[in-house]
């Protein structure tokens, strides 16, 4: 079984989030360049600390400009 990495659980969650596909939002990582609203960050966060058992700061999670941003809050420091 391939384990999944942090990376390949944001974009998915993100990609979820603003109906779109992994591979897109891989090509355009900055997330205002896609419908990214209120609601698709908040479905985005709650899916987030739900799926990958995290809890996110609110102001840091919505100063996230793109994907990397987004990793980079999840991903636990070593």
């Amino acid at each position: 079984m391939t384990e999944i990495t942090v990376e390949q659980s944001v974009l998915e969650i993100l990609a979820g989030a603003l109906d779109v596909s992994v591979d897109v939002l891989r090509g355009e990582p900055v997330l205002a360049r896609h419908e990214w609203d209120s609601i698709s960050s908040l479905d985005a966060l709650a899916q987030l600390e739900n799926r990958l058992d995290v809890t996110l700061d609110l102001r840091a999670f919505h100063a996230a400009r793109t994907v990397d941003d987004v990793v980079a809050l999840v991903r636990p420091t070593s």
